[in-house]
């Protein structure tokens, strides 16, 4: 029996919407729907059923409900259990590279404290691979941003899109030389939409998903940048101009696997809300509301 398909079936239990359950468990609607349809198959019983414009439990599913409970509680147990007995644990650690030189230290102090002898990798990558690579469950601790709060992920504080250039470089327009993160991130998308929607010239000159590529071009072109205040770095300064498009404001969230029941996501996530703020502190001027507690 499939244990993915058993959790999403508590889900469901607990939500009461298949779309709903795709967003906590960073899934398509349709491979959700494959699940509970394998679990009817299984079971040879019609486990829902519509009641108006609302999926709900039949009867057989309501029959179910307790025994998947109690056996996703059993294989929970046995994993606790062997690996208790078995070698030093390997926690797999999920960022893109923006965050990955102010939080990994965090992270990993924080879980070593909590889970003693742990073996850690560390995986950098944008964060859309990051989500398939927890959907596969291939990452344990996944830092991601997002645009609006997400799924079971905890936030940890909000980052405002700033535009950025090496200090005393001059930089104008007709065209604006940019360089960008690559097309999965969110400020790239902003960036070359307001460019386009304010018809603005601009230009391209260099993408990458790596943050230290990004500074290191910063550091030694005339360039301009689009990036989270948090990404700022000494050297670099922030850059006001009316002529430049408004760039968004994202959630930095963190989410904990339940492999690491132990690790709590949302003191792991209010550990890394003051090295956030600290480091907006040192470069920019502090913002109102951007404090676990005021967004909850």
């Amino acid at each position: 029996m499939d244990i993915g398909s058993l959790e999403s079936f508590v889900l469901f239990s607990e939500l009461g919407s298949f779309a709903k359950v795709a967003e906590k468990r960073f899934r398509t609607n349709a491979a959700i729907s494959a699940q509970m349809k394998r679990l009817e198959e299984e079971f040879e019983v019609q486990l829902f059923r519509r009641e108006g414009r609302n999926v709900v439990l039949t009867q057989a599913g309501e029959d179910l409900l307790p025994f998947a409970q109690y056996m996703l509680d059993l294989n929970r147990q046995a994993k606790d259990r062997l690996q208790q007995n078995s070698k030093p644990l390997t926690l797999v650690i999920g960022t893109p590279s923006d965050y990955a030189n102010e939080f990994l230290m965090v992270i990993l102090n924080y879980v070593q404290e909590i889970v003693p002898d742990l073996l850690t990798k560390l995986v950098i990558r944008p964060t859309e691979e990051l989500k398939t690579a927890w959907e596969n469950d291939e990452i344990d601790i996944m830092l991601f941003s997002s645009a609006s709060p997400s799924g079971e992920a905890s936030v940890i504080g909000k980052i405002r899109g700033v535009w950025v250039k090496s200090q005393g470089v001059t930089v104008s327009g007709n065209p604006w030389p940019v360089v960008l993160y690559d097309d999965s991130c969110l400020f790239n998308r902003h960036a070359i939409r307001g460019f386009k929607e304010a018809e603005i010239d601009y230009r391209v000159v260099s993408t990458s998903s790596d943050t230290n590529v990004i500074h290191h071009l910063l550091h030694k072109n005339s360039v301009i940048a689009a990036m989270g205040d948090a990404c700022l770095t000494s050297g670099l300064e922030q850059v006001t101009s009316p002529q430049l498009p408004p760039l968004p404001t994202v959630y930095l969230m963190v989410r904990v696997s339940q492999r690491f029941s132990e690790i709590d996501q949302d003191n792991l996530a209010q550990a890394m809300l003051g090295i956030l703020d600290d480091k907006i502190a040192a470069y920019l001027t502090p913002r109102s509301g951007t404090t676990q507690r005021e967004m909850a």
